[in-house]
């Protein structure tokens, strides 16, 4: 009899044991939050340092659908934080490499790769029909090339930084919200090159995928008209309080839209 038990124990376990059975646990997710997962989708820019762990997080969250673009090469400086690569992989499209550990990861979600660089002529094209997307670039002006597109396409922008120890992610969904435009100005933006460490990264690029589930689940968003810094030598999170500026030129002449939530 105790056999029998044993054996009963463990076929229990057994179907419980699925790839999300951890996740549908908690009370927020569930089934429904799962299936609601299940059937969205989220396009990710850049497949580096910040790319690697958003990706790897909405892959493993079971996100449907997960488009990314990367045009650039692994080389061998990125691999202290680009852990979507390794060294057999330097000279290798990004892109392809990605999708392919990616797949690797998860084999029941649909991922498509791109080896293009975004700009105003196809940022578009690429976003529509994606329900959110995820910024992961290095330079500020691809960050406003997707800004533009998201506010034109009235979706939502989740936005991340890092520089050495420190980093930042921003939420952005106007009108509900400021763009990035409206609080990281064009003419204001720096473009130099700034040093990287693999866990500021790990942490910022993870924060990002982790707000987008939010959104996709229909849970309250913590970055909603806030802007998120980190501090790493101090281990802090503070937010700070943004709102939209009445006289940017990406944003205030958008009509409303409707929150999917």
């Amino acid at each position: 009899m105790a056999a029998t038990d044993d054996s009963g124990g463990i076929l229990a376990g057994m179907l419980m044991d699925n790839r999300y059975s951890r996740q549908t646990l908690i009370p927020q997710i569930g089934n429904d939050g799962q299936k609601k997962l299940a059937q969205s989708s989220v396009f990710v820019v850049g497949a580096g340092g910040l790319g690697s762990p958003a990706l790897t997080c909405l892959a493993a969250a079971g996100i449907g659908r997960i488009g990314l673009t990367d045009p650039d090469t692994a080389a061998l400086s990125n691999l202290n934080r680009q852990f979507l690569h390794n060294a057999g992989d330097i000279g290798r499209s990004k892109a392809d490499s990605a999708l392919e550990k990616l797949s690797r990861l998860n084999n029941e979600i649909k991922i498509k790769a791109f080896n293009e660089r975004i700009t105003d002529k196809n940022a578009q094209t690429i976003f529509a029909g994606y329900d959110i997307v995820i910024g992961a670039v290095d330079s500020f002006e691809s960050r406003f090339v997707i800004n533009r597109a998201c506010v034109s396409l009235r979706i939502p922008y989740i936005d991340g930084g890092v520089n050495g120890f420190s980093g930042c992610v921003m939420f952005s969904y106007p009108p509900h919200t400021p763009c990035l435009n409206c609080i990281f100005p064009e003419t204001a933006a720096k473009k130099n090159a700034v040093g990287v460490l693999g866990t500021t990264t790990g942490i910022i690029g993870t924060i990002e995928a982790h707000i987008a589930l939010l959104w996709l689940l229909g849970l309250p968003n913590p970055l909603e008209n806030k802007l998120l810094m980190y501090d790493g030598l101090r281990m802090d999170f503070d937010h700070v309080a943004i709102k939209r500026n009445d006289e940017c030129q990406v944003c205030n002449t958008n009509e409303k839209c409707e929150n999917k939530n």
